[in-house]
């Protein structure tokens, strides 16, 4: 709690390193990891070991000809930090995480993984699977240390539906899973039609879906491969359309006429553009009729209570107070992106409490819509 309002930060994320990993994977995967041991390697900044299938690097500073080597690892370096050190253990210690949540007045925390995106590029969705396995069961028991505290998401493949629905059923009987997330491959849209499944199983077990970007890990954001090798220029426009996009897409396929019930959440892409976007979508779907299969207008969704953004606490009072005008108060979520570089921790919570807001608004941004759109968590 933090100057009298509970937090739930709704978008933070955990490593995983792999060492944690490995104890939930059969011989046989074990094996099958060797063929990727080049791509092995130790982060630079909180240790442990991950893989970096289809990484991409931004090396080119804008208005140079050519890139600059490891100019994208040196502005990648910062992270969350406390006195100038990096917050490293939080990624496999549990009770290391609920140290920093109670130094920033953090209740609770939904945990994205941060790079296991990269298994969405091999060409074994077999494999794929077992690492999402792996990470799942793992997740147990990191987030069954502190109960109430901690939650995670299940991790989904456009690849090998069948098996993932299996793995989905599995982990839709514990406690720690809020949400599914899809990793699609680059050419699968969201609202492809092998997907449906995953939204019908989300709605029977009140599991919300989110929408959530990368920039330098699979599976990226649209528009991240065409920002000529520089990071300013990637991360600035490839994170919000990332989140325009799918939400639009999944919008206007009718998925939320379908699964009525079924709640849709947008995270780490920005919030200042929503209103731009739900208005110009009304008026896109009003002219490209055939091209859609919804029943409201997309602005009507965004305001129907099963539509939720996080904020970028970057982005500021001005804007968010724009949002919160034209939209209203019931969509907008605290998130930090902690313990990533973009997080302002230990004081990212201080600062959006700082904010000119109503207490009642207030309220709902750190906890009342975070909790309408995890539902499954039971806090109240």
């Amino acid at each position: 709690m933090s100057d009298g309002f509970l937090v739930f930060d709704t978008d933070t994320h955990v490593g995983p390193p792999m060492e944690v990993l490995e104890p939930h994977l059969s011989r046989a995967d074990l094996t099958l990891l060797e063929r990727f041991s080049q791509y092995r390697k130790v982060d630079k900044v909180r240790g442990g070991v991950s893989y970096a299938m289809g990484e991409r690097k931004y090396n080119r500073p804008l208005g140079a000809a050519a890139a600059v080597a490891g100019l994208h690892e040196k502005d990648s370096l910062a992270g969350a930090m406390i006195d100038g050190e990096t917050r490293r253990s939080v990624d496999f210690d549990p009770s290391a995480r609920i140290r920093d949540m109670d130094v920033e007045g953090v209740d609770v925390n939904l945990m994205i993984p941060s790079w296991l995106g990269v298994w969405t590029t091999i060409d074994d969705p077999s494999l794929e699977l077992s690492m999402y396995r792996a990470y799942h069961r793992w997740m147990a028991e990191y987030c069954n240390a502190y109960p109430k505290r901690l939650f995670g998401v299940i991790i989904l493949s456009g690849r090998n539906v069948e098996g993932n629905l299996t793995e989905l059923r599995r982990c839709a009987t514990e406690r720690w899973p809020l949400a599914v997330f899809v990793y699609a491959p680059s050419d699968m849209p969201l609202d492809h039609p092998d997907l449906e499944r995953y939204w019908a199983f989300a709605e029977e077990n009140d599991l919300s879906v989110i929408l959530h970007t990368f920039t330098s890990s699979p599976p990226y954001a649209p528009g991240s491969g065409d920002n000529w090798e520089n990071h300013f220029l990637a991360r600035s426009a490839a994170h919000p359309w990332c989140g325009m996009r799918n939400m639009a897409s999944l919008i206007g396929a009718g998925v939320l006429d379908r699964y009525p019930t079924l709640r849709l959440g947008v995270l780490e892409a920005g919030h200042g553009w929503l209103p731009f976007w739900a208005q110009r979508l009304d008026e896109q779907a009003k002219a490209n009729a055939s091209a859609v299969s919804m029943k409201q207008l997309p602005s009507e969704y965004i305001s129907s209570g099963r539509y939720f953004q996080s904020i970028d606490i970057a982005e500021g009072l001005t804007l968010t107070k724009s949002v919160i005008d034209q939209i209203g108060d019931q969509v907008l979520m605290y998130a930090s992106d902690y313990p990533h570089r973009g997080s302002l921790f230990p004081e990212s919570v201080k600062t959006v409490s700082a904010w000119d807001l109503p207490d009642d608004t207030k309220g709902k941004l750190f906890w009342q819509n975070p909790v309408r759109f995890y539902a499954r968590s039971g806090l109240v």
